[in-house]
């Protein structure tokens, strides 16, 4: 499914190599606003999206077993689990 995942230089954007298809990119912001963990999730859920800023970074990937990476962010969040089936999903939506 994944052949890899890297962070751009300024840290802004998620580049993923698919092993079928095309590669896609997607933004911390994107990512930051659409994480699954229940405090991200509970915030949607209470109040609509919540505000993420525009110049948030993505500050560390952490490999989580075979099939998803965790992804932490320069706003302290790093409870945030992305399966690569998601960040299929992500990228059909989002590719930005």
């Amino acid at each position: 499914m994944l052949d890899s995942l890297q962070v751009t230089d300024d840290l802004m954007r998620l580049k993923i190599n698919w092993l079928e298809g095309e590669p896609s990119e997607l933004t911390a912001q994107t990512l930051r606003q659409e994480a699954r963990d229940a405090a991200s999730v509970r915030a949607r859920f209470d109040n609509g999206a919540f505000a993420v800023a525009a110049d948030i970074q993505i500050t560390a990937l952490e490999q989580i077993g075979a099939h998803g990476v965790n992804i932490h962010f320069s706003d302290g969040h790093n409870r945030g689990i992305y399966p690569f089936v998601y960040l299929r999903e992500l990228s059909d939506r989002f590719d930005n």
